[in-house]
């Protein structure tokens, strides 16, 4: 009875002891499998007040070659989207930068909704990343 005790009690230690070596290494969304991107190009705009310009190149991230392809065919209707988002971003909302992913989120749906309802690809949602290489005010 004594060595099953003993054995339990290490069985359980052991466990334990696994679980407290088992770490996060990486937070958020799991990587791209397949991922194709699509560089949007650097933007520079005005920012509300006139005071200062906010510069960022911008790629988006896609599952789905056919979205991208789709996407690439309607450019100028998706810079000019992102022209309007940018060129509404206060300087307090830049200087937070708890607002990036904010921004990239707004961004992500805005550029989304410009794909039809009823696509030829499953993906309900194609653009799965917003990559700022640039992002700064001016």
């Amino acid at each position: 009875m004594l060595t099953g005790l003993f054995f339990f009690a290490s069985a359980l230690h052991a466990e334990k002891h696994a679980v407290e070596e088992t770490k996060v290494i990486r937070e958020g969304p799991p990587p791209l499998e397949n991922p194709q991107y699509l560089d949007l190009g650097t933007f520079v705009v005005n920012m509300p007040g006139d005071k200062y310009f906010l510069k960022s190149s911008i790629q988006l991230g896609f599952e789905n070659a056919a979205a991208k392809d789709w996407l690439l065919a309607r450019l100028p209707i998706a810079k000019d989207l992102v022209i309007t988002h940018l060129n509404s971003i206060t300087v307090e909302q830049f200087d937070d930068t708890k607002n990036r992913a904010v921004i990239k989120n707004d961004l992500q749906i805005r550029l989304n909704s410009l794909f039809p309802n009823k696509a030829p690809w499953e993906d309900m949602v194609p653009i799965r990343r917003i990559l700022f290489l640039e992002f700064y005010r001016q």
